[in-house]
């Protein structure tokens, strides 16, 4: 009885290894380690491309470097956040550029602008924060699929289907 048991639980271990691979390190430290590698993206890509978000100049605000500031920089944070991070990664993008953000917001609010900028007003700046929360967000789903981690959807182990063919299915 014992031997039968134990061949079970072994059949279910290996049904769910086929499923999901072990991590490389436990949640806690792949979150750090994600935020962290998050948030250092996002500034360097900010400082790389000359880019404040909080600071506003008009029309002349809205170029090139900032468009790809406000949507290809969080998507590819993400990305490396869903990668680090595992499943959940989408969940953890967010916060990210929430943190880069809202210092950099915070230091611009106690330092001198530029001449000819003007802060953006707090509530265009959490409109601003927002989206790029959830642009990092669909970055970390990406980086999810990248490393999806199953066998596929028709697994070895996966109970079979109970249902009856269709009529046009027996037929073929």
């Amino acid at each position: 009885m014992q031997q039968q048991h134990t061949s079970h639980t072994e059949h279910d271990l290996n049904a769910a290894m086929d499923i999901v691979q072990p991590q490389w390190a436990p949640a806690w430290q792949r979150a750090i380690l994600a935020f962290a590698v998050g948030g250092l993206i996002m500034q360097t890509g900010f400082d790389v491309l000359d880019v404040h978000l909080e600071w506003f100049s008009g029309i002349n605000s809205f170029n090139g470097a900032w468009i790809l500031a406000m949507s290809v920089l969080p998507v590819g944070a993400g990305v490396v956040i869903g990668m680090i991070y595992g499943f959940g990664g989408k969940y953890l993008a967010h916060f990210p550029p929430l943190a880069v953000l809202v210092i950099s917001y915070y230091q611009s609010m106690h330092m001198p602008e530029p001449a000819g900028m003007h802060l953006l007003p707090k509530g265009m700046m959490t409109m601003f924060i927002i989206l790029q929360m959830e642009f990092c967000a669909v970055g970390g789903f990406i980086g999810e699929l990248f490393m999806r981690r199953r066998t596929g959807w028709t697994s070895k182990y996966a109970k079979k289907s109970d249902s009856e063919r269709l009529p046009e299915e027996r037929d073929s």
